[in-house]
């Protein structure tokens, strides 16, 4: 909305000098202001290592092992050499299932927001006659939504997988692309802009129960295997999401001028939540499948 304002009361120059006075502080905050997770983990490493070491001298003074051969000195060795992070090259990290489908689904959504972004204004225009401080109010809801529900949202993702397993988050992505499809669908039927304003909040609220385990699982992949590719990771899941933020666009628009907006959102869009299901679902398939083939085998032997 402020874009829109600013746009209609100093045009282009007024909008170019806002993002660039926001990108440069954006830029001094990511680069003064947050500390880096490599850093942060080689920290938690290192404490825990301390604390190994506290223990077993402890355990080694009561009990009088304090000889270098005793198990309890082995076994903390192997637990801090199986502790220290090691190096996976980007390729073949990106080439894991879970960072795999995790990119995939980056990409799927980021070709939603930026198709959304691209056809929904011009539509709104074209359809309502709304003005840019107008069409500026969805972008508000977005912002709005994101930052009201984006931590209620991460506590209850995190209290769900350390209860019920990582394969919870599967699960609360399906639900997240079943929201969103609908929302794309309908906000793909809209015949009104007040309508159309209640389904991108339902829209911004969906996007978020996708967008978080998925930002998330890269992180955790990483801690789990003990990898220090934590800064590769997000390079990773920042590099899906700048392709589909410029391929999106220019894709969007150009099927809004041949087909129509309600092709182009209910049809095409809708279609890309289905196919990011399908994918998400297909380990757990093909895992099926094998243990079916498994199973007749065995059955026929006998």
């Amino acid at each position: 909305m402020l874009g829109g304002v600013l746009y209609e009361r100093t045009g282009i120059r007024g909008v170019s000098t806002l993002i660039m006075i926001s990108g440069s502080l954006l830029s001094a905050v990511l680069m003064f202001g947050i500390r880096e997770p490599l850093t942060i983990h080689k920290e938690i490493l290192a404490r825990q290592r301390v604390l190994s070491n506290s223990t077993i001298s402890t355990q080694c003074v009561e009990t009088g092992a304090i000889s270098s051969d005793s198990s309890i000195v082995s076994k903390v060795d192997l637990q801090i050499v199986s502790n220290t992070p090691s190096n996976m090259p980007v390729w073949r990290l990106i080439f894991q299932w879970q960072v795999l489908s995790a990119s995939i689904t980056t990409l799927v959504v980021g070709m939603l927001i930026g198709s959304l972004e691209s056809v929904v204004p011009v539509y709104t225009k074209d359809a309502f006659g709304a003005s840019s401080s107008k069409t500026g109010l969805l972008f508000v809801l977005n912002g709005s939504v994101a930052i009201v529900l984006s931590i209620p949202i991460g506590y209850g993702v995190d209290r769900l997988i350390s209860r019920h397993g990582e394969k919870m988050r599967m699960y609360i992505e399906l639900v997240g692309l079943a929201f969103t499809g609908g929302a794309v669908f309908g906000i793909g039927l809209c015949k009104s802009f007040n309508v159309l304003i209640g389904v991108e909040t339902l829209l911004a609220a969906s996007v978020l129960v996708v967008n978080i385990p998925v930002m998330s699982s890269f992180g955790d992949f990483v801690n789990a295997l003990g990898l220090n590719s934590m800064a590769q990771c997000y390079g990773i899941y920042n590099s899906f999401w700048a392709l589909s933020s410029s391929i999106a666009p220019p894709i969007a628009t150009s099927m809004y001028a041949q087909i129509g907006y309600q092709a182009t959102v209910a049809g095409v869009l809708t279609s890309l939540c289905v196919l990011c299901s399908a994918l998400i679902l297909s380990e757990t398939i093909w895992k099926a499948a094998l243990r079916a083939a498994r199973r007749i085998n065995r059955n026929a032997r006998y």
